[in-house]
């Protein structure tokens, strides 16, 4: 069974662009909506009960014979992420991430602790009638408000407001939104001061299968560099590229996904210091491994 866009929603969500602090995939649209379920049936289906992701570095074409632990996603009943534990160099888990979800399947809390349980921060969201994220609620380890993302939506725009724990407008997000071929996909993001001043633009362009093949990036009005993505005939993303704004390679991103379509490894190469790193995920079942 190959997956098409499943495992996609993993990097390309609008969730991990405009919430940059979210580790859980959060629906902003109703493509996001439908990704989501789709990959939390395939992980039920599947029988996966954990994922884990270990890094090899690779200098000079010479890969390290050590591996490290990056991080271990413990599944529930229903498919999806409900613990997320990352690691230090002696494999130790440095912080963990508990989420909790609501009857929609949809994740209302995400809660970051320390390795001894104490608390980092955390998470809540709020869904509209068509379980779309309508607000989001930040707090510090002293469960503090720090700060709220409200939702507002129209046909083909989404407006964010990110407030402070005292109600003052810090920034603003738009996000543009256009219907190809029955998606809902993303035009433009504009993220704004309190003043309406621009302060960064992201452009999307799709495919005629409605796939991104690029994303270019603008700072304060200035062309900072695009990234493009390339799929294979099935549909599944097998690399994204960033360049700087006069094409000058920056560094890339490939992916390979086992027989099932799950991604079993990420080969990330930074062009500067000829470095990559090679991230191998590994999916078990109760029983056996899913490779």
């Amino acid at each position: 069974m190959k997956l098409k866009k499943l495992y996609l929603i993993t990097h390309l969500s609008l969730a991990f662009i405009i919430l940059t602090n979210a580790q859980v995939n959060v629906p902003i649209t109703k493509s996001d909506l439908s990704d989501i379920t789709r990959e939390r049936e395939f992980i039920k289906t599947m029988n996966i009960h954990l994922s884990q992701t270990w890094l090899y570095m690779v200098k000079d074409n010479t890969i390290s014979s050590n591996k490290i632990l990056i991080s271990e996603i413990s599944y529930n009943s229903d498919g999806l992420p409900h613990k997320m534990s990352f690691f230090d160099e002696n494999r130790k888990i440095s912080n963990f991430t508990v989420v909790k979800y609501n009857k929609q399947l949809l994740p209302f809390e995400e809660i970051r602790f320390t390795a001894d349980s104490l608390l980092i921060n955390g998470i809540m969201y709020e869904y509209d009638e068509n379980n779309l994220l309508d607000k989001q609620i930040n707090y510090n380890n002293k469960a503090e408000v720090i700060s709220v993302f409200i939702h507002n939506r129209t046909n083909d725009s989404i407006y964010i407001s990110d407030y402070d724990s005292n109600n003052n407008l810090k920034e603003k997000s738009i996000i543009i939104l256009e219907n190809l071929n029955g998606m809902n996909l993303i035009k433009k993001t504009l993220k704004l001061d309190n003043n309406n001043v621009p302060l960064q633009k992201q452009v999307f362009e799709y495919d005629e299968m409605s796939a991104l093949h690029k994303k270019t990036i603008f700072e304060n009005g200035i062309n900072t560099g695009y990234k493009d993505f390339v799929y294979s005939e099935e549909g599944a993303l097998i690399k994204s590229s960033f360049y700087t704004a006069d094409t000058k390679l920056i560094s890339s991103t490939s992916y390979e996904y086992d027989q099932y379509g799950n991604i079993d490894r990420i080969i990330e190469r930074a062009e500067k210091d000829n470095n990559t790193k090679v991230f191998m995920i590994n999916y078990l079942t109760k029983t056996s491994s899913v490779k």
